[in-house]
């Protein structure tokens, strides 16, 4: 009876490429080439920060919306330009828009507003649902994917303040400020999947 064993190495979910290369190099340098493991998600999720198939862009972190839904917030693949272009909010006066809900928002200002419109437009593996993020959803993403996004110009989002200004955040400095809605400011779609 001859017994056989083999190594496996687990790392965590956040290893690194440079720790992933290293561990290989290692492995191959004790004889043994397998590839080292990557722990995943036990409920099926990729791990923030990265693209979920199927889904048309990352995974920014789970939110609860204004009905208690819980869902997963898809942040766009916009490539290197990392945003969809940019445009003006739109119109001033006052709305009743939701700070949790850009999905809802979005469905509003569509026909009013250059940039919900301009992120309704976009589209990834067959879904067409993205809409302008609330100001919450962009602040969950600047708290999680920050390097998805541009550091050169502020992201609008689609809840107003006040009569002529909305809520942008600033992702080099993760500041959230309102500002007047005639300015062209950069629009990243985001769109909901539900658990």
């Amino acid at each position: 009876m001859q017994i056989h064993t083999q190594n496996v190495i687990i790392l965590p979910p956040n290893a690194s490429a440079d720790a992933l290369t290293g561990m290989e190099r290692l492995m191959q340098s004790i004889g043994r080439a397998e590839t080292p493991a990557v722990a995943g998600q036990p409920d099926g999720k990729p791990h923030i920060g990265d693209y979920w198939p199927s889904q048309g862009g990352f995974y920014a972190g789970d939110m609860r919306g204004d009905d208690d839904t819980v869902y997963g917030l898809i942040v766009a693949d916009c490539g290197d330009a990392k945003d969809a272009g940019r445009a003006k909010w739109g119109l001033d006066g006052e709305r009743d828009l939701s700070q949790w809900d850009g999905q809802d928002n979005t469905r509003r200002l569509v026909n009013e507003c250059p940039a919900a419109k301009l992120a309704t437009s976009h589209a990834a593996d067959e879904h067409k649902d993205f809409y302008l993020p609330a100001r919450r959803e962009l602040q969950l993403a600047c708290a999680t994917v920050p390097h998805l996004f541009g550091s050169e110009n502020w992201y609008w989002s689609s809840t107003h303040y006040g009569q002529s200004t909305a809520w942008a955040v600033d992702f080099e400095r993760g500041i959230t400020f309102n500002d007047y809605r005639s300015i062209g400011f950069r629009v990243r779609p985001v769109r909901r999947f539900i658990y």
